[in-house]
């Protein structure tokens, strides 16, 4: 196993940290409120057209900010102007989530599709300087590829789904099988919760995360079929 990666499975994850109720998805709120009960965060990642790394979810902004815009088409200026789902929140950069954390719980970093060309190194770069656990991940094996070029000793895990509608044929059967582990060799793999249990040929004795449970019921049903779990809506009581 990596050196770095025993606390993928032993420390439950935050969706986009500990948000609900007036606590907003990737805000600094939701944050700390996953320091402050112990909780790994997981977070996404897009760069601006000025280079900056900002926390956010979607590709579009319209749900979160009522814009109907791709993030990584704004400027940061334009994105600061905006608040999350009506609220006095706003989207975070990725060097303000690692200045809240400051290394107080693990953070699992999901790199976004979209076609800044200097993106992952950008991203690697800002997190070569964090002092804190940190893992990387993305559907796209080929930013999982360019991470362990760029910077071998990262954590880095393959995302996965059954289910990658609306992608070309070849994107879901590679999502689907994990067909390019050979080539960039990760650390774990995050599979949706529903597709588990993982056939070994795909598992290959890699710590599988389980991706995104909601309920307690859900992941007792799972839990036999993963080491971890990336969770939302409840709080997952651990045997």
């Amino acid at each position: 196993m990596h050196r770095s990666v025993n606390w993928l499975t032993t420390t439950p994850i935050a969706h986009r940290g500990l948000w609900g109720g007036s606590v907003q998805e990737n805000s600094i709120s939701a944050y700390q409120r996953a320091v402050e009960l112990g909780y790994a965060v997981e977070v996404d990642v897009y760069q601006t057209t000025d280079g900056s790394l900002v926390c956010f979810h979607d590709k579009n902004l319209k749900r979160m900010c009522g814009i109907d815009k791709p993030i990584f088409e704004c400027d940061l200026a334009t994105i600061k102007g905006l608040r999350l789902n009506g609220s006095a929140s706003l989207i975070p950069t990725l060097s303000e989530l690692l200045e809240t954390v400051g290394g107080k719980v693990p953070l699992l970093i999901e790199l976004k599709d979209q076609p800044a060309k200097d993106y992952v190194e950008r991203v690697v770069n800002e997190l070569k300087g964090y002092k804190g656990a940190f893992a990387v991940q993305s559907f796209n094996p080929l930013y999982i590829n360019k991470v362990r070029k760029l910077a071998p000793h990262f954590t880095r895990g393959i995302l996965g789904t059954a289910n990658a509608s609306g992608e070309k044929f070849y994107v879901r059967y590679i999502v689907k099988n994990l067909s390019l582990n050979f080539l960039i060799k990760p650390h774990f793999i995050s599979y949706e919760y529903t597709a588990l249990p993982l056939p070994k040929h795909k598992k290959r004795r890699l710590p599988v995360l389980a991706w995104t449970v909601t309920s307690q019921q859900d992941f007792d049903k799972i839990k036999d079929f993963c080491d971890n779990i990336i969770f939302e809506n409840f709080t997952p009581k651990i045997d």
